[in-house]
């Protein structure tokens, strides 16, 4: 049973765990019945984004008077129940599709955002094309044909490229009567900021173990201590199986890399998009073991001393800047990057950190800008 499709119940938003703060903001707008039009909801993967937007508008626009005016559903009404099967006249949800297809030929959009266009055989590069959000605004145009006005749902709204974000911007400032616009992301900073500027912000925090224990209990799941210090508070990668053996290989991969040692290639851009989350976690953890903390202040509590063994001779500074660099270029993985330019560059990127390097090896650093400007 996914998150989303866990048992709700008791309080407002039927029962969305974890995150007080959310159903505070959200469960008062209903209550009092001071809705806003747009709405970013913000934070990890996992940690119910998505089942507080559809348990909101499902308040919204729940037949049940009484459960709506305690800002919750019921859940059973037509309405309700239309809404969980995604068949509702006056729903529409969104996520990004593929923009360059295995042929190598590419659309519109993408020629635009890139230059690059050889042909040859490329990956497909998850972004929100402007043509989908020209039928989003031609959808809220219309008139509602049950509920009082329309709703949007745009998941990874951080996958919309300039383009597409720049032609929702008027549907943003004005808003058809009665419209509702949420937009789903784990990356904000990824996110336009006129776009931002726009919508309310409700703050998604990472989900804490006790929480988590009860979503796994839920779930007939019994995670070890190794999987929710991994879990980074977010229910989905807890309840994933692969999730430690995800970690040891892209150890395995980051330890290659540090060692100027020859390894496999990301896949895919989904496989390379979560060794970079498993390789920041890395570097948080060693990071910690230099402020001298240890213990259940890491993420990766069983890794703890192969940690200080790469990290001995490496200053903390030096550290936070190999994960700003990580971070920055896990920024641009919605567009279509070359994964073999960035696997070059981050495994010189470690070994340059942390591996055993000669001085003239050190010096080939030097041409890091310009890999960078070429992943980009």
């Amino acid at each position: 049973m996914s998150l989303d499709k866990l048992p709700l119940h008791g309080h407002p938003l039927n029962g969305l765990m974890g995150q007080p703060r959310a159903i505070r903001i959200l469960g008062g707008m209903l209550m009092t019945g001071r809705i806003v039009p747009a709405y970013l909801f913000t934070g990890a993967p996992g940690t119910g984004k998505k089942t507080a937007a559809f348990s909101f508008i499902k308040a919204m626009n729940c037949e049940d008077g009484g459960s709506v005016r305690e800002g919750n559903f019921c859940g059973r009404c037509r309405s309700c129940k239309n809404t969980d099967l995604l068949v509702h006249p006056d729903l529409k949800v969104m996520a990004p599709e593929d923009t360059v297809k295995k042929t190598g030929k590419t659309g519109n959009a993408d020629k635009a955002d890139n230059a690059e266009s050889s042909g040859q055989p490329r990956e497909a590069s998850r972004v929100i094309q402007i043509d989908q959000i020209r039928e989003a605004v031609d959808f809220l145009s219309t008139s509602a044909m049950e509920w009082k006005g329309k709703a949007i749902i745009i998941k990874d709204a951080h996958a919309m490229n300039v383009y597409a974000g720049n032609a929702f911007l008027k549907t943003l400032e004005e808003p058809p009567a009665g419209s509702i616009i949420v937009l789903i992301t784990n990356k904000e900073d990824a996110v336009l900021d006129t776009i931002r500027s726009r919508c309310v912000k409700i703050p998604f925090v990472p989900l804490s173990f006790e929480v988590l224990r009860a979503i796994a209990d839920k779930n007939g799941a019994s995670p070890t201590d190794e999987q929710l210090g991994l879990s980074n508070g977010s229910a989905s990668a807890m309840l994933n199986d692969t999730l430690i053996s995800g970690r040891n290989r892209a150890l395995q991969m980051f330890t290659e890399m540090v060692n100027g040692n020859k390894t496999y290639q990301w896949k895919d851009r989904q496989e390379m998009a979560l060794w970079f989350e498993a390789a920041m976690s890395f570097l948080r953890d060693m990071a910690v073991l230099k402020l001298g903390q240890g213990g259940t202040a890491l993420v990766n509590m069983d890794k703890k001393a192969e940690f200080a063994n790469l990290c001995k001779a490496v200053d903390i500074e030096v550290i936070v800047d190999c994960y700003e660099t990580l971070f920055s270029l896990s920024r641009y993985f919605a567009v279509n990057i070359n994964k073999g330019i960035v696997f070059n560059y981050t495994a010189l990127k470690l070994r340059d950190v942390f591996g055993r390097v000669t001085p003239s090896q050190r010096g080939l650093s030097s041409a890091s800008q310009g890999a960078r400007e070429g992943v980009y």
